[in-house]
């Protein structure tokens, strides 16, 4: 997998490859050819970003995001064309006041859009997490999925705002969004099992960031030392 560490505004061309990438900058442009992986992992103090991902026609795109963080404020836009499609799965470990925007623009026809955020709250952090999914009109064969979901570990108040601005009748589109704390059942069920209260509920959140992302085993423990940081 090719390494890429971005210190500087630009526009970078990724095309039928795999990246792994290290974003420290504030703005950064990927234009979108073929087909295309990328992996960002990272613990960071701070996140304030403004990702655009640009996608050529047929062309497909599989993101995957993985932050154990204290700030954010990031930005991340999606313009399609026709022919394309991403795959955005993005989990979050938010440990103090975050806010997170997604807007994803299909301007033609035969497009898939898949975006997925998983986020965890504990300590001081809270997230306002919106996503905002724009269809045009006229166009037609699109398919827009937006699944968000957010697992508290605290008290603080968090906010989903999700906007699916559809002009278009030949279209396909859904929405989740859901806000929760773990379950007692759930943690019944583990400690029936001879686990400590704690570690059924480290457990459960790392299975809940996990299985928002779409990588392979070697990436896994990198992805839980993250996690468990």
């Amino acid at each position: 997998m090719n390494k890429i560490i971005i210190d500087k505004n630009e526009v970078i061309e990724l095309k039928d490859n795999a990246f792994s990438i290290d974003i420290n900058t504030s703005v950064v442009t990927f234009n979108i050819n073929g087909r295309v992986l990328i992996n960002e992992f990272s613990i960071k103090a701070k996140d304030e970003v403004n990702i655009i991902i640009n996608m050529s026609n047929n062309s497909e795109l599989l993101y995957n995001r993985c932050f154990n963080l204290n700030n954010m404020n990031t930005n991340i836009t999606i313009n399609q064309d026709c022919n394309s499609s991403v795959e955005f799965n993005y989990s979050i470990i938010a440990k103090d006041k975050g806010n997170l925007v997604f807007r994803s623009n299909v301007l033609g026809n035969n497009n898939k859009t898949n975006i997925k955020v998983r986020a965890i709250t504990k300590d001081k952090g809270l997230l306002v997490l919106k996503c905002v999914t724009d269809n045009k009109e006229k166009t037609s064969d699109n398919e827009l999925l937006e699944s968000l979901k957010l697992l508290m570990l605290n008290e603080e108040e968090s906010i989903i705002i999700p906007d699916l601005l559809v002009a278009s009748n030949e279209v396909e589109v859904n929405h989740a969004a859901t806000i929760s704390g773990i379950g007692e059942d759930e943690l019944f069920y583990l400690t029936s099992k001879g686990l400590s209260r704690e570690a059924a509920k480290e457990l459960i959140s790392t299975g809940f960031i996990m299985n928002n992302l779409n990588v392979s085993k070697k990436d896994v423990k990198e992805i839980e030392g993250i996690i468990n940081e």
